[in-house]
């Protein structure tokens, strides 16, 4: 069972910022096997100390690193991946700075890259190709990754702070990037060096020491935990993963085996709080299964009822007084936020604030009221001042918080009779799947089953009008199918729902390393070739010959050619009476192609049958790149880009073509899906201070993409051919002397063409 390793440290991530929202990545990363979010790292917690403890298994008084700067470990255990180079696998590593670069043995790497930037945040961009590369290369048994961008934003603008939790995200991005060019042969580990605090780390206060390590692999069991992990147990659990012996100095040990499922362990804590009374006339378990009890009277849905059952979890995890512990709602969200929804956390997270704002709005409220919710109240900070309660209004989950508070304070009725706690364990476990908590509409709307879809086509044989009157019974898992039963009056109906299926794909930005190259010769497979088109918007194939419309057939083995006003095939020459500038030796800045067509071409493809003898070297810029550069540094820019409608226009003597689009579209989850730049074909604004505005934020946008940081120059050679998404790839082109011979030929075809194909050849590939 032995399986390739990708290892990703991610310096500085404070596990408490570690949540569904916030990291999707990681939390779908745990739940498809496990994770630990309670994790402890070393003494002293700092980069190169932690990061020796982590891939040498020992603590910093044995390898001797106490200093960023320390470089010698030649009396130091083996790291990983020397115990791999000696175990005969193959190893590569991917980082930016050279002292981490230092700790793993000289010849241990036999794809060593290092990206010299200094310690940048930009550099991560760089990291994520390098090994989204080293992945595909598929040669390497275990590959580590090294990402500096949290720890950079929390030394700059303090952990916790929004920049920080913005770099977070990114670095979570950069994981689902990872995970997407990863097989599912391969194991994943993910982990951190040390938390931080203020702009600091090097105390060693608990949020500090405190780490986390996620990890999927065949051999840990999906949605299960550590209750225990080291810094000091990744070396070993790598060595366990890849079939090595961990060397017997070594400190740490295996996580393999070690997991339990994260049910178990939600369903262990609410059965120890039968142990629990706090000043009230029942056990804390009792009190939680009457919340959820409520909850479920007063129709609330799976998510609410969740709630209901864990708001008081965080009691057992701090130290408690005669009323509880006083910051048990934040303990228990921040227990619970890396495995479950938020629609299920935030109210756990607001209920203790729902009773300081009801308090607060409504002096009546305190009246109802037990003498353990009034004691506690004033340990918790009282009622809310009229800023607070303006504050508490506008969080997300308020409502669902104010309902909590209601069924807690109804749920303490001695000896009343209400579903055991094993009852809810299906619950749980549903919650644990990574799926939203299921509706009765979507539910019977994604029933699979053979009188509700046509096995041959898959097409729905109900209307509409069945969707509506159904309430959920039960929901039950079995691999990647659920199975929902469903009540209308005495109806039943059993939904069998395969994961949802949907459009979103990897986005992976590129930098100098595209576009790669491709041999497309007939006959040879377009699967590389469509792959890098499809994720990171632009590929090159070679050798396949310069015969004219040689294009046209390659195009053909893609999807159906686009016809356009230029026709099915468009030869891009000098002449005499051009009727686009394309057509004339001229440089050309960077553009998309027909801007003024609704739907606008998607995928252009370049082929040269003749170079120009001087000049004529194309550009290519990642729009979407740019764009989300735009999004966090100008962010009034970027809004400005996205909401103005621009009219786009060509006009000929038998044609005119006319699209209003903004120069960034989003999609309604806020992603870039279209960059749209023509300053040929683009109509003036009208006038008007909006018209003003929009031409800053068009000029400062223009000016990024026309950064040499942000493109790539590529000289088509006689027989090559590039691809480019037309919505999210800006071309130009330099200049060069009127010359008669150049000669490239292009077409068009869908962008869905190629993303079906990439579909159905990861189909293909699995077992």
């Amino acid at each position: 069972m032995n399986e390739r390793v990708l290892l990703v440290s991610i310096d500085g991530v404070a596990a408490r910022s570690i949540d569904a929202r916030r990291t999707p990545n990681l939390c779908r990363l745990a739940r498809a096997g496990g994770g630990c979010f309670h994790a402890t790292t070393v003494d002293p917690p700092i980069t190169v100390p932690a990061h020796a403890s982590m891939l040498r298994g020992v603590s910093p008084s044995v390898h001797g690193a106490y200093e960023n700067d320390h470089v010698d470990f030649d009396r130091a255990p083996p790291s990983i991946l020397e115990v791999a180079r000696e175990g005969g696998q193959t190893t590569a590593m991917a980082t930016n700075w050279l002292p981490l670069d230092r700790i793993v043995e000289a010849g241990a790497v036999r794809d060593r890259r290092l990206i010299h930037g200094g310690y940048a945040e930009g550099d991560d961009d760089l990291i994520v190709d390098q090994a989204t590369s080293l992945l595909r290369d598929a040669t390497a048994e275990l590959v580590f990754v090294y990402f500096c961008g949290p720890d950079l934003a929390g030394h700059k603008h303090g952990w916790d702070s929004d920049a920080y939790n913005d770099a977070v995200s990114r670095a979570d991005g950069r994981v689902g990037e990872l995970m997407a060019a990863a097989n599912d042969d391969v194991a994943i580990v993910v982990t951190t060096d040390h938390g931080g605090n203020g702009v600091r780390h090097a105390e060693l206060d608990n949020e500090t020491m405190k780490t986390f390590v996620v990890a999927r692999s065949r051999r840990i069991p999906p949605a299960s935990c550590w209750t225990d992990a080291s810094i000091l147990d990744i070396a070993p659990t790598i060595a366990e993963l890849l079939g090595l012996h961990a060397p017997p100095s070594w400190e740490g040990s295996s996580l393999v085996g070690r997991a339990v499922p994260v049910v178990d362990w939600i369903m262990s804590a609410l059965a120890a709080m039968a142990d629990h009374h706090y000043g009230e006339d029942l056990d804390m378990l009792s009190h939680s299964l009457q919340t959820a009890a409520r909850a479920r009277a007063d129709g609330a849905d799976a998510a609410l009822i969740l709630a209901g059952l864990l708001h008081d979890v965080g009691h057992t995890l701090g130290p408690v007084t005669e009323w509880g512990y006083p910051e048990h709602d934040n303990a228990g969200a921040l227990a619970l936020q890396p495995w479950f929804a938020a629609e299920i956390v935030e109210p756990v997270r607001l209920h203790v604030a729902a009773k300081r704002f009801l308090v607060a709005v409504d002096p009546a409220y305190v009246d109802a009221l037990s003498r353990a919710s009034v004691e506690s109240l004033r340990q918790q900070g009282g009622p809310f001042s009229p800023g607070e309660v303006s504050a508490f209004e506008e969080r997300p989950g308020a409502l669902d918080a104010m309902a909590l508070r209601r069924w807690d304070d109804g749920g303490k009725v001695a000896g009343l009779d209400v579903a055991p706690l094993e009852s809810y364990r299906e619950m749980v476990e549903s919650a644990l799947s990574g799926n939203e908590p299921v509706g009765a509409h979507w539910a019977r709307d994604s029933c699979r089953c053979p009188d509700c879809r046509d096995p041959q086509n898959g097409q729905r044989l109900f209307d509409a009008e069945e969707i509506d009157g159904w309430s959920v019974v039960s929901t039950s898992r079995n691999g990647d199918r659920v199975s929902v039963v469903l009540a209308r009056g005495e109806e039943r109906h059993t939904c069998l729902i395969d994961e949802p299926v949907g459009i979103g794909r990897a986005v992976i930005p590129w930098g100098t390393g595209h576009p790669r190259r491709h041999v497309a010769a007939p006959g040879a497979p377009l699967d590389g070739f469509l792959a890098d088109l499809s994720n990171h918007g632009i590929s090159l194939a070679v050798d396949i010959g310069s015969k004219p419309e040689t294009v046209l057939r390659f195009a053909e083995r893609i999807g159906f050619v686009r016809h356009t006003n230029y026709g099915a095939l468009f030869d891009v020459v000098t002449e005499p009476d051009p009727i686009n500038l394309a057509y004339t030796p001229k440089g050309l800045p960077l553009h998309t192609d027909n801007p003024y067509r609704d739907p606008v071409p998607t995928v252009q493809l370049l082929h040269c049958l003749r170079a120009a003898s001087q000049g004529g070297a194309s550009r290519f810029c990642d729009g979407f790149a740019v764009a989300e550069e735009l999004r966090m540094e100008e962010p009034g820019d970027f809004e400005v880009l996205t909401t103005t409608l621009v009219t786009f226009r060509f006009s000929s003597d038998d044609t005119d073509l006319r699209a209003e689009v903004p120069l960034i579209l989003l999609d309604s989850r806020g992603r870039v899906v279209r960059v749209t730049v023509n300053n040929r074909s683009m109509e003036p604004l009208p006038p008007g201070p909006g018209a003003d505005r929009f031409y800053e934020a068009y000029v400062r946008f223009a000016a990024r993409l026309a950064e040499p940081a942000h493109s790539i120059e590529l000289t088509l050679a006689a027989g090559e051919l590039v691809a480019f998404d037309n919505r999210r790839v800006l071309h130009g082109r330099s200049g060069f002397s009127a010359d008669p011979d150049r000669h490239l030929q292009g077409c068009y075809v869908d962008i869905d063409a190629v993303h079906s194909s990439v579909i159905v050849a990861g189909r293909a590939e699995r077992p």
